[in-house]
């Protein structure tokens, strides 16, 4: 089955490289898009990661910021069709809107659930990408039958799949969709910038090295000759790709 993938911005920010990238010295100014991901053509829509909500766009000043749901219903796609929301990882911008989406189940690796409840999340330099009341909504959500956690790749749909690569995060997992066009890789933050894994240099926020320079190999793979990937938080994606409208790309 062919599918078609659509990346749907919702906010934005302004950094530095030198805060960003791995061992960069340069204080270029780069700007985040902040997407979520959406696969139509199966029997229901499905959904990569949940984006946030205005109190984190508030807190953490993101520019242009409109709600996740209020795009994919842009998209053509109410919030209450969508059985399943793929979670890249749990990172505030990938997690925190799990409540804006109230019909899916959460599909997550079992490395992500276990390092953000384990000793090392205690630590500024892993909860400074956190919301921490969303991470405590992992457990009744699992009680209420609605987060599914993942050991390693998966199947979702027949064309759809998981990998889960780690690196950034401990169970970080990128997605595959098999599209008429060739197979889209959505990195999710497994690369933030098409700089990441075109030229192999990391960003600083890391819990494995080897996992994360073993995770671009791994996406040059799995894309294959046609290299449609996409690229976590880089401007270039609507570049790249066909922007239909305003904040929503079709990559395929």
């Amino acid at each position: 089955m062919n599918y078609e993938v659509y990346a749907l911005k919702y906010g934005e920010r302004d950094t530095t490289a030198c805060q960003f990238f791995y061992r960069e010295s340069s204080h270029e100014p780069i700007t985040l898009h902040y997407f979520v991901w959406l696969i139509l053509g199966g029997p229901q829509p499905i959904l990569v990661d949940t984006g946030f909500r205005d109190d984190d766009a508030k807190a953490r000043h993101i520019r242009n910021y409109v709600s996740p749901a209020a795009v994919v219903e842009r998209a053509g796609v109410k919030v209450a069709d969508i059985p399943i929301a793929l979670i890249t990882h749990l990172h505030y911008d990938h997690w925190a809107g799990h409540s804006l989406f109230p019909a899916s189940e959460f599909w997550v690796q079992r490395d992500e659930v276990a390092f953000w409840t384990g000793p090392y999340a205690r630590y500024e330099a892993f909860n400074q990408s956190q919301n921490v009341p969303a991470l405590a909504d992992l457990v009744p959500l699992n009680y209420a039958g609605r987060i599914r956690i993942l050991d390693g790749d998966r199947e979702v749909r027949p064309g759809i799949h998981v990998y889960r690569v780690g690196g950034h995060t401990a169970g970080l997992q990128i997605v595959t969709v098999q599209t008429a066009r060739g197979t889209v890789v959505l990195t999710s933050d497994a690369s933030h910038f098409y700089r990441n894994v075109e030229r192999w240099q990391p960003v600083q926020i890391i819990t494995s090295l080897p996992e994360m320079l073993a995770a671009f190999e791994r996406i040059h793979e799995l894309a294959g000759p046609e290299k449609l990937i996409v690229a976590g938080h880089d401007p270039q994606v609507s570049d790249r790709f066909k922007q239909v409208e305003p904040g929503i790309v079709k990559i395929a």
